[in-house]
């Protein structure tokens, strides 16, 4: 008895030879040049050709997922990823091919199909000619998407909010504006004229505002592109072949006086001070915000610092309670000087003690904000709160810094302690690394309750 099989998306042709065809979906199809995937089939009955028409498939849905991704604006590849991307996907075609055919001849089978189905030529490029490494065909270079793409990976890996990647993003966005895509930036052509051309374009952009972005905004930015660059050079083995054209590149406005970066925050003022701290114990739709506010206020840490903090970071026993700002897998700190104990004294300790109770039985402190987003989120939050007493730009959450500080320095307190406290650089090696613990907490939570007797 003969069993007759008939597969999906299979038709018959002349000659007894199989045609697979199926149309793209409706999502995607205007991403295709043509309107179907039409492949001709090299096996024509038995097993083979089961086999066959699976790998046609596993390739079609490759392709709807790539198109998707497309369409959504993400998993853009740079012309180095998608050369390598299209030599694995070459090679499993290839190896897909059943029959007694041997390689030479599977992959002109394979290009015959795919010419007729207009795929890839990226991919048809690969088919034909999978090491790309002639002297007339070389491998595509590393281009600033690369650079890109490898900052992404090593540096911002588990980033907190949505803040740092945003940011990589808009950088980059400058970089085009100036030089053009990204892609099309080859690093092993950088020259110091695209550094100085990338930095007077930034120095003459306009934000919102109409106003001028200011140097040190600058300066941040051209610092990440320097480290991209430099990442990229070192994980892509480019010494010798590209140099960072960022290093050095001197920062200036004309006729423009000196900025630093305590210059674009100001202190809150003490009526400010005043009218949050009880805006915060009041009632709130979210109780935890108004705990996050006066752990902030009470300790100057940075706001995923707070935000961030496990139960097991609160440490209210003992003579000298404190929060213990650690990297963790929900929460990566700033530098290496960030990791610190932070005394708990006045108003933080009893915020502290609250939070305690309110996380019973949870592993982060604030459970409602663990998540990526979640800084960001209080930090709105406390901003639309915040905007109930002032409109000044100037006046923002991290401004808390900057009252912390003032507290510290007017109280005396020596800067080796001021530093610890607030995450600083603490200088010499002997103020990083000698002295006890218990001593350095000890000095720590004197010198915060010098500083809090003098708050409003």
């Amino acid at each position: 008895m003969v069993m007759m099989m008939k597969l999906k998306h299979v038709d018959d042709i002349s000659g007894g030879r199989k045609r697979f065809r199926r149309r793209w979906p409706k999502a995607v199809a205007h991403l295709f040049d043509v309107p179907c995937l039409d492949v001709y089939m090299v096996a024509r009955d038995g097993a083979q050709l089961v086999a066959e028409h699976e790998d046609i498939l596993v390739q079609f849905e490759k392709a709807v997922s790539l198109a998707k991704r497309k369409a959504a604006g993400q998993g853009k590849l740079s012309p180095r990823e998608h050369w390598r991307e299209a030599v694995k996907e070459a090679g499993e075609l290839v190896k897909g091919i059943k029959g007694s055919l041997d390689e030479a001849d599977k992959r002109d089978v394979l290009v015959e199909s795919l010419q007729q189905a207009r795929a890839d030529p990226v991919l048809i490029k690969a088919v034909l000619d999978p090491s790309n490494e002639s002297e007339f065909n070389p491998e595509p270079p590393v281009t600033m998407l690369d650079a890109k793409e490898m900052y992404r990976k090593e540096r911002m890996n588990g980033a907190e909010g949505r803040n740092q990647k945003n940011w990589l993003d808009r950088v980059c966005r400058r970089i085009e504006v100036a030089l053009g895509p990204l892609h099309k930036l080859p690093l092993v052509d950088l020259k110091r004229e695209h550094a100085r051309s990338l930095r007077d374009s930034m120095l003459a952009t306009k934000k919102r505002d109409g106003s001028p972005l200011s140097p040190s905004s600058v300066r941040r930015e051209l610092d990440m592109i320097r480290a991209m660059v430099s990442i990229a050079i070192t994980e892509y083995d480019l010494h010798g072949k590209a140099h960072n054209c960022f290093d050095g590149l001197e920062i200036s406005k004309k006729d423009g006086a000196p900025e630093n970066e305590w210059d674009k925050r100001d202190p809150l003022p003490q009526e400010i001070i005043l009218s949050m701290r009880e805006r915060m114990k009041g009632k709130l739709r979210e109780p935890t915000l108004g705990l996050i506010w006066r752990l902030l206020e009470g300790t100057g840490c940075r706001g995923a610092e707070v935000v961030g903090l496990r139960v097991e970071d609160v440490r209210i026993d003992g003579p000298y309670p404190h929060i213990r700002v650690m990297w963790h897998e929900e929460r990566r700190v700033k530098t290496k000087v960030s990791i610190r104990s932070v005394p708990l004294v006045g108003g933080a300790l009893e915020a502290a003690k609250a939070a305690l109770k309110l996380a019973a039985g949870e592993r982060m402190l604030f459970p409602r904000y663990s998540y990526e987003g979640g800084p960001d989120a209080v930090s709105q939050a406390l901003m639309k709160h915040l905007r109930k007493f002032t409109k000044d730009k100037r006046y923002v959450v991290y401004s808390l810094r900057h009252n912390m500080k003032d507290l510290l320095v007017t109280a005396g307190v020596p800067e080796r302690d001021e530093h610890r406290i607030l995450g600083h650089s603490l200088g010499g090696v002997g103020n990083r690394v000698y002295g006890g613990d218990e001593a350095k907490l000890k000095a720590a939570t004197e010198a915060m309750q010098a500083a809090i007797a003098l708050a409003p």
